[in-house]
């Protein structure tokens, strides 16, 4: 790698490590654009020719956050069961992460005032574990319709055993916690699949 490819490598790290720190320490709307580039050491000129907008650096981050995350679930051909629940437990414990409970606290409080930034990331996330579910889902739904909701449903059941971290009624759930929440939902699941699926 040449010299000017390296200091432009080392300058985007420097920025996302920045805009990391800020959003999860001062959320999305006291972070700016000029906090950003002094923590980074650049100028602003800097940081705008690499993230044009404050929401696609938001992207950016959270792109970072999951590809860190390098045991990203990955479909085979077990069961229907086995699938889900693999899935389902790696999807829970990726979500109670510090900085995914960070991420997810910042759009609760700032999502519905910043479609923008809701929209940053509702397509990003999906993009990450939502699509494969989908896709892995796909030959058992002949409704496209039925099998987006189907999707959708099975994520938010899952990740609705978060409620309990996010509203403070525990500091983190027990792996057995994570693996009942996640056969419990499954079974459920399964149940509602139409026979012969």
């Amino acid at each position: 790698m040449s010299q000017s490819r390296q200091s432009i490598e080392q300058k985007k790290q420097a920025v996302i490590q920045a805009a990391r720190e800020s959003f999860l320490g001062k959320g999305y709307s006291g972070t700016s654009m000029d906090t950003i580039a002094e923590t980074a050491g650049v100028t602003k000129q800097t940081v705008y020719r690499y993230y044009p907008s404050k929401e696609r650096l938001f992207a950016a981050v959270m792109q970072l956050l999951q590809s860190e995350n390098s045991n990203a679930y990955r479909f085979s051909n077990k069961s229907l069961q086995q699938e889900l629940t693999l899935f389902g437990n790696w999807l829970l414990e990726f979500h109670l992460t510090p900085e995914a409970l960070g991420i997810y606290r910042l759009m609760l409080t700032e999502g519905a005032r910043n479609k923008k930034l809701f929209r940053a990331f509702q397509s990003t996330g999906s993009r990450y574990f939502l699509e494969p579910l989908i896709n892995f889902l796909k030959p058992r739904f002949s409704d496209e319709s039925q099998l987006v909701f189907a999707a959708n449903m099975f994520c938010t059941m899952i990740l609705s055993a978060r409620n309990k971290v996010l509203l403070g009624q525990s500091q983190r759930l027990s792996a057995t916690e994570i693996q009942d929440h996640v056969r419990d939902v499954v079974e459920l699941f399964v149940s509602m699949i139409p026979e012969g699926k």
